[in-house]
């Protein structure tokens, strides 16, 4: 792994609705090694895998406003591939 942030799914963020429509389980929000061992293991078992940037709504109070968060982290969704 290169430690370089994961690259997005999408070109833009979806809203979750969308994304829930099309059968994409929203997982868990994290940050580098944590991010993309959960890809790989999320691969292996099968899933396709679908990166996208937090909301501001998203992150705890106190980081709210957060500009380096939400450039750093990403939602993990998967579902399962067809």
């Amino acid at each position: 792994m290169t430690g370089a942030p994961l690259p997005l799914a999408g070109a833009g963020r979806r809203p979750a609705e969308a994304l829930d429509r099309e059968g994409w389980e929203r997982r868990f929000m994290a940050v580098g090694p944590r991010l993309e061992e959960a890809v790989a293991l999320y691969e292996r078992l099968g899933f396709a895998v679908r990166l996208e940037p937090p909301t501001a709504q998203e992150l705890r109070v106190e980081c709210g406003d957060c500009r380096l968060a939400l450039e750093l982290y990403r939602v993990l969704y998967t579902r399962r591939a067809p």
